[in-house]
């Protein structure tokens, strides 16, 4: 059985009743994580609402939110990308729900990041997961990416960077 899967960037503003259902859930995921890697204990609603007010960073013209859905309408994952400056783009918060795991949707919305970064200039990708994160990490090292250190820009406190990898992408032609 296969879904039927749509992927769009939003022009506009998402529903941030349903983004923050979709957000919760990938911090309560992405939070556990961090946790078994010796990281602090980190409050999902806290996450959440501090992405939710970042949202417009991420709205066009200097990036896009990537919203999967199925035939449907139901929002089966999110993911985000901004320009961090004239030429660096930043990719944050994938997240594909259980049940549209093994389609390639996660390949598919970071292809379609990065191809969106270009369209806005970016001449470098910069994205951060963490450790033991091992199906991203996997997933961003098929696609080229490679280990750098923490970037200007990224959002993250600074004492969570023993538990996050940094990953980055130089675009060919740059």
């Amino acid at each position: 059985m296969g879904l039927d899967i749509s992927l769009a960037f939003v022009e506009t503003r998402p529903d941030l009743d349903e983004l923050s259902d979709i957000l919760t859930e990938y911090y309560a995921q992405i939070l556990e994580r961090l946790m078994a890697v010796g990281g602090p204990g980190l409050s999902v609603e806290d996450e959440v609402q501090s992405s939710l007010d970042v949202i417009d960073q991420f709205m066009p013209p200097n990036g896009g939110i990537l919203l999967a859905r199925d035939s449907s309408g139901y929002l089966l994952g999110c993911a985000f990308v901004r320009m961090l400056d004239d030429h660096r783009a930043e990719l944050k918060r994938l997240f594909v729900r259980d049940l549209a795991r093994g389609y390639g949707l996660g390949r598919r919305m970071i292809e379609m990041r990065i191809e969106k970064a270009k369209e806005l200039g970016a001449t470098t990708i910069l994205a951060d997961t963490v450790r033991g994160n091992s199906s991203m990490l996997a997933l961003y090292d098929r696609l080229g990416f490679k280990e750098t250190s923490r970037y200007d820009g990224n959002a993250n406190p600074a004492e969570l960077d023993k538990y996050l990898v940094y990953r980055k992408l130089e675009l060919k032609g740059a």
